[in-house]
């Protein structure tokens, strides 16, 4: 009886890949398994598709360092093994940057990651525009509730930077509201343009998950 493997796998979406959208994603990597000659498990029924799973897709335009995907294999194959020959068939733009075998049972991606962390580049014209910035999103109603952690770091070697760190949920919160990408960053370059700031960059760092009170990287529970 042929030996069948789990992998999961985090991978990339930056420069110009950011503005694919998940079905295109879907499908570069599905062809990427493909081209790698891996022999993946499909389901059964009338229209049989790969056994291939993803995390929440990023909105259109904006970077990731951190999507992650879940994938059956017809054989036994190393975690390693897997990411060198996927990643031949993809581009620095969209690669596998990590890969483990999944051995005991765990949720699916979509129904286990809790949080997921963003990162926003500020350029910054006023002395205390930040700090104005940063407590005006934590007061304001439409988005205090929805936001687990905000840091703002000034750049040590450019004083008119900042960096804004910010965790929000995926899931309903206790106030039955969740963080939306985009409608938090309509209103963060509305509030940066009021106070003399630009928004120069921003990106998804991280999902995680919720053990033992603690967060960690889907990749860190398997």
């Amino acid at each position: 009886m042929m030996e069948d493997t789990k992998i999961r796998f985090k991978f990339n979406k930056i420069r110009e890949f950011k503005y694919l959208s998940h079905l295109e994603t879907v499908r570069l990597i599905k062809m990427a398994i493909t081209r790698a000659k891996i022999n993946v498990k499909f389901s059964e029924g009338f229209r049989p598709n790969p056994k291939i799973n993803f995390s929440f897709p990023v909105p259109v335009g904006l970077a990731s360092l951190a999507e992650y995907s879940d994938i059956d294999i017809c054989e036994k194959l190393d975690a390693e093994d897997f990411k060198n020959s996927i990643n031949l068939q993809l581009k620095e733009q969209m690669s596998v940057l990590e890969a483990k075998n999944i051995v005991n049972k765990v949720p699916s991606l979509m129904g286990d990651i809790e949080f997921c962390s963003y990162s926003f580049k500020i350029k910054i014209e006023k002395k205390n525009s930040g700090e104005k910035i940063n407590n005006d999103i934590i007061t304001t109603s439409e988005f205090a509730g929805s936001i687990y952690s905000l840091d703002l770091i000034y750049d040590e070697i450019d004083s008119n930077i900042v960096n804004l760190n910010l965790i929000g949920y995926t899931k309903f919160s206790e106030n039955n509201k969740i963080f939306k990408f985009n409608d938090f960053l309509k209103y963060f370059k509305y509030l940066s343009n009021n106070n003399d700031a630009v928004v120069e960059d921003y990106f998804k760092k991280e999902a995680y998950v919720l053990r033992g009170g603690m967060l960690k990287t889907p990749l860190e529970i398997v």
